[in-house]
């Protein structure tokens, strides 16, 4: 009977627990809830959005962009499957679209692309280090799984993002429909 009672009041406790903090269920994007279990949580939840503390979407919004599809310099013409050779780690990606890079004043292309390479890779092996892989296993996302495909992508859509065609000066963010299909096939549950 003692043991009956014991074990019925832990778990009132239990649950009483779980009703308080269901109430405030959300906190710095992490559910406080203490039945679920976290699988994947990753700071940030979606790869490539932030870095080191700052948001990496805001800091692109606030910067002037150039669309690279087709760039006339020095009197030829590169497409942007030339283009596309100079992004490195993310070729493969902006391969399929028209991608911007930031338009930084008295900096040339090549050496922008580098920069917005060098981001991409190292937000990559950030985001691969959270979920506890190891980059040197993946140094080939386009041959990995689903999961890890996906966050190669979505750190290449936010560092080399499509051009936006309203506003060709303008950063354009990542689909929403790329950052849910990254946390369904990376099973992220926090």
């Amino acid at each position: 009977m003692a043991k009956t009672t014991a074990l019925a009041v832990l778990l009132q406790l239990v649950m009483l627990e779980a009703v308080k903090t269901a109430r405030h269920q959300v906190r710095n994007g992490y559910t406080q809830d203490p039945v679920c279990v976290k699988r994947n949580c990753v700071n940030p939840l979606v790869p490539g959005l932030e870095e080191f503390g700052h948001n990496v979407l805001e800091e692109y919004q606030g910067k002037p962009w150039r669309c690279l599809e087709h760039v006339k310099e020095e009197g030829f013409v590169s497409s942007r499957g030339n283009l596309s050779l100079q992004a490195g780690f993310c070729q493969r990606v902006v391969s399929s679209y028209p991608f911007a890079i930031p338009d930084l004043q008295g900096r040339d292309r090549d050496s922008i692309i580098k920069d917005q390479t060098q981001r991409a890779v190292t937000s990559y092996v950030a985001h691969l280090r959270g979920l506890g892989r190891d980059f040197w296993d993946y140094e080939k996302p386009w041959e990995a799984d689903t999961c890890t495909q996906l966050v190669w992508k979505m750190v290449c859509y936010t560092h080399f993002p499509r051009c936006n065609q309203e506003s060709q000066e303008s950063y354009l963010r990542p689909c929403a429909n790329a950052c849910q299909g990254y946390l369904d096939a990376c099973e992220v549950n926090c």
